[in-house]
């Protein structure tokens, strides 16, 4: 019996560190409203409209219309682009 619940305890263990995936941030430079973000990590972020978005980082940027990265997208801006557009939040990817 302990055999078996030490087995299972080390099976969840496993399943919970495959599923976790580490936070990864963009390399790079991100400016959005004249504000510069070094290496950004992924995730939403609040600002204000409308926003200018230059993105010197490798990956893109998704502009929200609603808060909390909610709403249409209004603006996807790749790599090495900017943009100047309507919304109230954004999302690193």
């Amino acid at each position: 019996m302990r055999r078996r619940l030490t087995g299972i305890g080390l099976l969840a263990a496993a399943c919970v560190l495959a599923l976790s995936t580490p936070a990864q941030a963009a390399t790079g430079l991100l400016v959005v409203n004249g504000v510069a973000h070094h290496n950004p990590p992924r995730g939403c972020y609040s600002t204000t409209s409308p926003v200018t978005v230059e993105n010197f980082t490798d990956s893109a940027v998704l502009v929200h219309a609603a808060a909390n990265c909610q709403g249409p997208v209004t603006a996807e801006v790749d790599p090495g682009k900017s943009a100047k557009t309507f919304g109230v939040s954004y999302f690193v990817l």
